[in-house]
């Protein structure tokens, strides 16, 4: 058996005032301690209001970019920047330049920017976006600086060379990827 219907316009009304700010009526708790909150004292989060000293993370909770991340990152956007480059130019060559050029710089970007995400732990920021750049020009400037080198020694001359031989295309190209790196650490 049900009990009586409660009727809405007859319950009594509690006011709730600010734990911060007495004066100031609210009808929002902090969705981790309860406390009332006035519209100066909300903080926005990810899963929902709360006040200021919950929205606090602790230091042990805070997603930090240390030398480890950075050491990892480093190594992911060279090797992947080095087996990329080869198989980059090792297509170029064997099928002369081809129409898709662009879609293969913004692979190599897209692959060199996830080999450094995943070896952050999926760290977001500009600390990896630049390593993934980094990667991206790494891909593009090796393996042609690596073929002079071995053809003609190493020499000032080779360097720049290597650096201006392949035109202004290779530039464009190299820009592409690293947009594309950029974007998928930022």
């Amino acid at each position: 058996m049900a009990g009586p219907a409660l009727d809405q316009e007859n319950l009594p009304y509690n006011e709730t005032y600010c734990a911060n700010h007495p004066g100031r009526e609210t009808g929002v708790r902090c969705g981790s301690c309860g406390k009332p909150i006035c519209p100066d004292c909300m903080v926005f989060s990810p899963v929902g209001v709360k006040c200021r000293e919950c929205a606090r993370l602790p230091k042990s909770a805070r997603i930090t970019f240390g030398p480890e991340k950075a050491a990892r990152a480093i190594g992911a956007a060279l090797a992947a920047g080095t087996v990329a480059g080869f198989v980059y130019y090792f297509v170029l060559a064997a099928a002369g330049f081809f129409f898709f050029v662009i879609f293969a710089a913004a692979a190599i970007g897209y692959v060199v920017g996830e080999a450094v995400l995943r070896a952050s732990r999926y760290y977001h920021g500009t600390e990896t976006a630049v390593i993934a750049v980094g990667g991206t020009i790494w891909a593009f400037l090796f393996p042609p600086l690596l073929d002079i080198f071995m053809r003609f020694g190493v020499s000032w001359d080779g360097f720049v060379f290597g650096l201006t031989g392949r035109g202004v295309m290779n530039w464009i190209i190299m820009f592409v990827a690293g947009y594309f790196a950029w974007q998928r650490n930022r």
